[in-house]
């Protein structure tokens, strides 16, 4: 949403029809044979931690060489500098071969295999996983929502710079590492020759997307603010610089790019690719943000900060090869795509107010029911089997609900229904100053063409918001969010837990997306899967990117989007909500948003529309031999 006046910014959400992939059904691999490609990169996408993947290299080895290729998926899989050096030590032992990894190329997105052995669940529907208490399990999961909905929150921190205030102790932050490295031309680039400045020094690659999508912003940084002490630098991880200067030229880079070495990624602890950090005139981390930052305008603020600060005294010299590291963690909390919040916040779910028996007012968020088969056992049900799934059934989970994902949005492409759009915005005692509605009658005409009809739209009042396209587009697209097989290249999913929602249990899954593409909306936040029918219950997030720039501001609430079962067989988007402030330039504005989707009814009057209710069969029947043409 904007606020009146302000000039919008177009973006389209786009998608791609392809064929459905066949379920597989939950399994676990034996544990004494070597690891494989694909159990490595399971291993990765299940959110396995360095430490343990490490223990697992070294005690069953692999059985494929490492190369270069190779070395560039797993590092864009999520694999450490650590985690890729036990790899290579691992092919060394196997093979006898010697020679660095390397680091390079973007990944592919490969389907598991399907296990060689099924393992049947127990009997509550539960994958085998890690045995814990379900209190223990659902606290550590509610934490790690908590975290990861907290990138997603409106509010600004009380220094809007994100900055240590000059009167803070500078003394606690981490200093620079000073190093030398050889540039693109060959000549030595000295982060000392910078002292005095204030530096953005990023991490990157050039097969690396999100590295790609920042670098625009870093020429335009690095034009605005060059005559004000200020300097961009870039350290490239690629194996080799010829594809580096090629992508200088082809990206017009005006800064500084120099080529990477083991001891710069060990001094400054190197976990993931794009990381940047503002170095401020004393030589200090002021902030690292690891991972692609959701809008380069964010380091606006931070870098007219840091040029305001002024030195104190000489850049302290730390020496490569006896320098702590720096932590992984940005010290400040940054707010990048692999950035997590220290400090965890409620989530709006647990900020709503909780379901009761009483009937629910017209705002309120309706309860997540349990299935209808099962509800009438409900009550004499033991105690839900919360335990969590191995990684390679997480990467299954994902394969299935995002396939049901796919089967559920052709059906619902089938389907009239009633949607209700309001907006309102809210004074300071919570009174309704302002009001936004329309209501819309999702139908098919005689020829089957699907038609949005505006059934209800009263006189906008709203005082300073402006519902743009993208708002409209989010009403229709984002709000009630789909994650299909289709759109899963686009998105990173984390594993957060095993938790129970309401009369549900549910895997819950942290979603981002990998790249932020000019013209196209996304959603970030968190998704809740059943554990039963894979599908997705509810959802919270907001939509991004947002954008904050000198032609207008377009921000976007956090929501919350409910869904229930209407046909017996999928669960449909019943409900969202968003209750928050905007922080837009000119001050913060309380807006409130309710959804509803009503009188779902299934179109059955065409023949150009087809409900899928079951997953293709790999193997179709033959199709009955055609009797020869007689003669006549």
């Amino acid at each position: 949403m904007t606020v009146k006046a302000a000039m919008k910014r177009g973006r389209v959400v786009g998608f791609s029809l392809l064929i459905l992939l066949g379920l597989a059904p939950l399994g676990a691999r034996a544990l004494d044979r070597p690891l494989t490609k694909d159990d490595v990169t399971l291993l990765l996408i299940g959110g396995a931690s360095a430490q343990k993947m490490i223990a697992v290299i070294e005690q069953r080895g692999i059985d494929f060489r490492m190369n270069p290729d190779l070395a560039k998926k797993f590092h864009d899989d999520g694999a450490s500098d650590e985690v890729i050096d036990a790899l290579q030590k691992a092919s060394e032992k196997r093979t006898g071969a010697s020679g660095p990894a390397t680091a390079g190329a973007a990944s592919e997105n490969p389907s598991p295999p399907a296990p060689a052995a099924a393992e049947a669940p127990p009997a509550s529907g539960h994958a085998p996983g890690s045995a814990s208490s379900p209190a223990a399990s659902q606290s550590s999961a509610e934490q790690k929502i908590a975290a990861t909905l907290a990138e997603t929150s409106s509010a600004p921190r009380e220094n809007p710079s994100g900055l240590p205030l000059p009167h803070a102790n500078p003394g606690g932050l981490p200093v620079a590492p000073l190093f030398s490295l050889p540039d693109l031309d060959g000549a030595a680039l000295n982060l000392a020759d910078y002292k005095g400045k204030v530096v953005l020094l990023d991490f990157w690659a050039t097969w690396c997307g999100p590295c790609r999508s920042e670098i625009p912003g870093f020429v335009d940084l690095q034009n605005r603010y060059r005559d004000q002490g200020f300097q961009v630098i870039g350290v490239s991880v690629d194996e080799s610089a010829k594809p580096v200067r090629k992508f200088r030229e082809q990206y017009r880079m005006n800064y500084p790019v120099a080529m990477c070495d083991r001891n710069v990624r060990q001094l400054y602890g190197l976990s993931g690719i794009p990381t940047t950090l503002l170095i401020g005139r004393d030589g200090r981390v002021y902030s690292k943000v690891v991972g692609a930052s959701a809008d380069v305008g964010e380091f606006d603020q931070r870098i007219q900060a840091l040029l305001a600060l002024p030195a104190s005294g000489e850049t302290t010299r730390v020496q490569v090869g006896n320098a702590p590291a720096l932590p992984a963690s940005a010290p400040l909390n940054a707010q990048g795509s692999g950035a997590q919040s220290s400090a965890p916040q409620p989530s709006a779910a647990q900020n709503s107010a909780p379901a009761s028996s009483a009937s629910p007012g017209p705002d309120s968020p309706p309860a997540i029911a349990s299935h209808a088969s099962s509800a009438s056992a409900a009550k004499s049900a033991p105690a839900p089997n919360l335990s969590d799934p191995s990684p390679e059934q997480i990467q299954q989970i994902i394969r299935e609900f995002t396939t049901k994902e796919k089967l559920f949005k052709l059906a619902r492409d089938a389907y009239t229904f009633h949607q209700i759009n309001k907006v309102e915005e809210l004074d300071a005692d919570g009174g309704v100053s302002g009001m936004y509605q329309q209501e819309w009658d999702i139908l098919y005409d005689d020829k089957g063409n699907r038609i949005e009809r505006v059934t209800y739209a009263p006189l906008d009042t709203l005082k300073q918001l402006l519902i743009s396209p993208e708002d409209l587009n989010a009403f229709r697209n984002l709000q009630p969010f789909v994650l299909t097989v289709d759109e899963l290249p686009d998105y990173e999913l984390k594993y957060l837990g095993h938790v129970k929602v309401d009369e549900l249990t549910a895997y819950v899954f942290s979603v981002r997306p990998k790249e932020l593409k000019k013209g196209r909306q996304y959603f970030q936040g968190v998704v809740w899967v059943d554990d039963r029918d894979l599908q997705i219950v509810k959802s919270e997030g907001k939509n991004v990117p947002e954008t904050r720039t000198k032609h207008g501001e377009n921000l976007y609430p956090r929501f919350t989007t409910y869904r229930e079962q209407i046909d017996g067989k999928f669960w449909f988007p019943t409900y969202t909500i968003a209750d928050d402030k905007l922080y837009f330039s000119t001050g913060p504005i309380h807006m409130k948003e309710v959804i509803r989707y009503t009188d779902y009814k299934q179109f059955k009057a065409s023949s150009t529309v087809k409900i899928v209710t079951e997953l293709p069969s790999a193997n179709p029947p033959p199709k009955a031999p055609t009797a020869p043409p007689k003669k006549p």
